[in-house]
């Protein structure tokens, strides 16, 4: 009777102890604490005048509770750092969003000059659903800004979700300065991929004819403009294998890139002077958070070919049934992701100049570092020609044939791409035919001729300086 006594009180003592680690608001008096002290040091004094001692069954209690103590205090310790870094996680954000803050006069520009267009934007506007029309070529990031919020209304999105205009122009004006200068992963890149996501909708008529929902469609547009969020300009390989900050925080998760990327958007979509999402229940908010996460993380390419399969097996009329609709949304922000190759041959060769020029730069940093960079990273390695054929054919075209497998109207995708891998089989070709003829000048160690600046002719440099004279 007296052993079980003073183990109940050494295990409140244990209890209370853990509620008043910093697990749990409230403390617990010194007061109680010595009582149960005191209580059990009396059961002990007890325990020896009746002749009772600890035995073995007593000593192992004691031992698993000496344990329970040390992880109790450990956890108590590990929850203050955890507080301590959620506290300066919070306040980088908010500092970061104060750098990014954006200035009232820009918005109030960009709300005139989408409600009031001059004739040479509306104009713009007439053309800027069709799926030939190219984001990139409008270069003015203020014409970019009121192009994209221009995507929120024509979709209906404003009055279905209740969204405040002074918001949303904020949101788009936050969303443009959160992309860094990059040469490919910029504002251009991210508008670009709305672009097309926006074209899709309209074009295909997508929420009208109940393919999606409108909620899955607003999470689409937000998502294509979020999507590359804060990125850096090198890879998910780069990042993990030289553990940078990024890699610590989201490696054992996979997907380092994307997961930083929805980090960003959420941050931005939280900010009060941001937050379009304020007209959601919190039913929708979870559900528009929930399709954010599943489409920015299937931005990367790892997890388009782990569902590739599945995607092959989408057909149009099973659309809305299960995890189709989820399927189709992965497979379509990946063609928005990709659709620089159905665009001109002008815009194609100049993604690649910029695509190439991150991949080099990234394999410079590699060989700084003593590693061997992939092939297509090495810029006296990388036949760029040869590399977008073999893109094109392998990536490219059997992505977009699953979309045209479902919505044959837009198979004039594939003719598209089809005309610019012909293209890059002519750059190559001539490349090559110009390293037959050699040109007088010295031969590389790699046994091929070295023309122009120091450029190898089938291992073009990011500024296509080789083959670019060719083709002109």
């Amino acid at each position: 009777m007296g052993k079980s006594c003073c183990l109940h009180s050494l295990y409140r003592i244990a209890i209370k102890s853990h509620k008043s680690s910093g697990c749990r608001q409230g403390t617990v008096s010194n007061e109680e604490e010595e009582k149960d002290v005191a209580e059990c040091v009396g059961h002990r004094i007890e325990f020896e005048l009746s002749g009772f001692h600890f035995d073995k069954c007593d000593e192992e209690v004691a031992t698993a509770f000496s344990v329970y103590c040390g992880i109790s205090i450990m956890h108590a310790l590990v929850h203050k750092q955890v507080q301590k870094a959620e506290a300066r996680y919070k306040l980088s954000q908010e500092l970061l969003l104060y750098h990014m803050k954006v200035p009232d006069m820009e918005v109030n520009h960009a709300l005139e000059a989408v409600k009031e267009p001059d004739r040479e934007q509306a104009e713009l506007y007439r053309t800027f659903p069709r799926f030939d029309f190219c984001p990139r070529d409008v270069k003015d990031h203020a014409i970019s800004v009121q192009l994209a919020m221009r995507m929120f209304y024509d979709l209906n999105f404003v009055g279905s979700f209740k969204i405040h205009e002074n918001k949303l122009a904020r949101f788009v004006l936050l969303v443009q300065k959160g992309y860094r200068d990059t040469p490919y992963h910029n504002w251009w890149h991210a508008f670009s991929v709305a672009h097309f996501a926006y074209s899709l909708m309209m074009n295909l008529r997508l929420i009208e004819r109940g393919i999606i929902t409108k909620m899955q469609g607003f999470s689409f547009l937000i998502a294509a403009f979020c999507h590359d969020l804060d990125h850096r300009g090198i890879s998910n390989s780069y990042q993990t294998q030289t553990s940078s900050p990024l890699a610590r925080l989201y490696s054992s998760e996979g997907s380092v890139n994307e997961r930083h990327h929805l980090s960003q958007a959420i941050c931005i979509l939280n900010d009060s002077s941001s937050k379009i999402l304020d007209g959601l229940s919190t039913t929708e908010f979870k559900e528009c958070i929930d399709y954010l996460r599943e489409l920015i993380l299937a931005t990367d390419l790892a997890n388009h070919f782990r569902i590739l399969p599945r995607l092959k097996k989408l057909r149009s009329e099973y659309l809305t049934e299960g995890s189709n609709q989820r399927l189709l949304l992965s497979l379509m922000i990946t063609c928005c992701d990709l659709n620089d190759q159905i665009k001109s041959w002008k815009t194609v060769q100049h993604v690649a100049h910029l695509v190439y020029a991150e991949f080099f730069a990234e394999g410079d940093l590699e060989k700084q570092m003593g590693l061997r960079p992939n092939a297509m990273m090495d810029r006296k390695k990388a036949c760029i020609p040869m590399l977008q054929i073999e893109f094109l054919t392998t990536v490219i075209r059997p992505t977009f044939e699953i979309l045209v497998q479902i919505f044959p109207e837009t198979s004039s995708f594939l003719d598209t791409i089809d005309s610019n891998r012909e293209q890059w089989e002519v750059v190559r070709n001539r490349a090559a035919q110009q390293q037959q003829q050699g040109n007088g000048n010295e031969t590389a160690d790699n046994g091929a001729t070295e023309p122009c600046n120091g450029c190898n002719a089938t291992a073009e440099c990011c500024d296509f300086t080789c083959y670019t004279k060719v083709n002109d």
